[in-house]
């Protein structure tokens, strides 16, 4: 039975309708909702064209589902964000992850003046991601910012919200065209200065040095991103193993898969040692918010250049060591120093040292092999020219002949006097090289011929192949590609 009442007495409280809704599969459910208006005549109109479009929805006059997506469309934009916050957390994304995708929706929306999702369209996106581009974010900032509000209107037409997805048209930029800063790697001397510095050090932004010696080590030996690092526990190391290493569940890793990261044993009788001073779920590490890692390790390395200066007494060292960019944030190829350059520095080190590249691959944990060499393959030394030298040495003319068991010059060739390509400007060799040279080939790869293949039999079998058109290769066919 359909009705108005009020849930508050109060002066302005809007009158509420109950009513008996018809669900699609033919079940009844009783609803109540506001009409949003105080005034009760206009309350009597609204829930008179609520039992309407039940009416309608129950004769089949009109699509139930369509009906129920044209409601989640008319929704408040932040009612679904709350929706979408619950679905990630349910997919295991971590909360920095989640908070960073609402703010993104939350900023689209004010951007764009959208009250509810049913506002979103292509055009908007667009002009955000041209506006953003033009107060100087980096492409990889934009891309990040579309993929969040991408990934929400791809939820919300996959679960009924929408007809259909208002951002499939958009297109991101590629996070590699126009990258505001590229990382560099700590050179093997900067790091031993940096971790003198730190040993000296004293706390900052919260963390001890202690912790922040250890928490560099571990980034340049295994590898670990920063939100990865700040994750662990003391359950997450594994020390006392054969070989040790270390645990980060796939909740806090970048591709959701379990990482094991190898470490070496003076690195885990160091973190043995502060580890047991910690409880089991308390932080590994005492350390700054995600946004100040970078501050953090420059604050080190801005330690550790004074260090290095005051090393030398001598003015003319001091004035030209003054002059360099060692140890400083940014090189003088322009990339700049953050904590994910340690990341960085794991994988250069390991290509420097001359490690396969499918071992690096595993340790820096990148999708595919291609990365990997598309990051690190500059750095592994001589492997280019070694590639090279190997394929002249399978090309080169000397060791086609070694194969065939000959020491002679070209096969039915040999080169005139100058010749600058063993092919070029070649003359047939007399009748008796020909010969020794099919009787040399006999011993050395034909043994199951009884005869000598004199130059009738030769003939024979170019005659048969050519009657035969070419369309089967025979045992002797492969002979004669042998000797010609």
């Amino acid at each position: 039975m359909a009705r108005l009442y009020k849930r508050s007495k109060e002066k302005g409280a809007p009158w509420y309708a109950s009513y008996t809704d018809v669900l699609p599969n033919g079940r009844r459910k009783n609803r109540r909702v506001s009409t949003g208006t105080p005034e009760h005549s206009v309350a009597k109109q609204v829930l008179a064209k609520i039992q309407s479009d039940v009416a309608v929805r129950q004769h089949g006059i009109v699509d139930p589902v369509a009906d129920r997506i044209a409601k989640e469309s008319n929704r408040p934009v932040c009612e679904h964000v709350k929706d979408f916050k619950n679905k990630l957390k349910a997919a295991g994304r971590t909360a920095d992850y989640i908070t960073r995708v609402e703010k993104h929706i939350t900023k689209f929306a004010e951007f764009s003046e959208s009250e509810c999702v049913g506002d979103f369209n292509a055009d908007d996106a667009n002009r955000w991601a041209a506006t953003l581009k033009d107060g100087g974010a980096a492409a990889r900032t934009i891309s990040l910012r579309l993929t969040s509000i991408k990934g929400f209107s791809k939820w919300l037409t996959e679960g009924e919200k929408l007809v259909r997805d208002p951002f499939l048209s958009v297109r991101k930029p590629n996070p590699n065209a126009d990258r505001k800063y590229e990382r560099r790697m700590l050179l093997p001397l900067e790091w031993q200065w940096l971790m003198t510095a730190v040993h000296d050090g004293k706390a900052y932004l919260g963390s001890p040095a202690r912790d922040r010696q250890l928490v560099y080590r571990l980034a340049i030996q295994t590898g670990l991103r920063s939100n990865e690092i700040r994750s662990l526990g003391r359950g997450s190391f594994h020390l006392t193993d054969k070989q040790p290493f270390v645990k980060v569940v796939s909740g806090d890793t970048k591709n959701r898969k379990v990482a094991h990261q190898s470490v070496d044993i003076g690195l885990a009788a160091d973190l043995q040692k502060h580890l047991a001073t910690k409880l089991p779920k308390t932080p590994a590490f005492a350390l700054p918010s995600e946004y100040d890692m970078a501050q953090m390790i420059r604050f080190d390395l801005k330690a550790a250049r004074r260090l290095w200066l005051r090393d030398t007494r001598d003015p003319q060292e001091r004035a030209k060591r003054i002059k360099t960019m060692f140890l400083t944030p940014e090189n003088e190829a322009g990339e700049t120093l953050d904590f994910h350059a340690l990341r960085h520095t794991c994988g250069a080190w390991l290509a420097m040292r001359g490690v396969q590249a499918k071992v690096i691959q595993s340790v820096m944990r990148h999708s595919t092999i291609t990365l990997t060499l598309d990051t690190y393959g500059h750095l592994i030394e001589g492997a280019e020219s070694a590639a090279i030298q190997a394929n002249a040495d399978m090309t080169a003319i000397p060791a086609i002949l070694a194969a065939t068991g000959t020491t002679g010059g070209c096969v039915g060739f040999v080169p005139q006097e100058g010749a600058c390509s063993p092919y070029r400007d070649a003359t047939p060799c007399d009748e008796e090289s020909v010969t020794t040279l099919k009787m040399e080939t006999k011993k050395a790869r034909l043994p199951y011929r009884e005869n000598e293949l004199d130059a009738a039999s030769c003939d024979n079998m170019r005659d048969g192949a050519r009657s035969r058109g070419g369309r089967t290769r025979t045992r002797d066919q492969g002979i004669m590609s042998s000797l010609l």
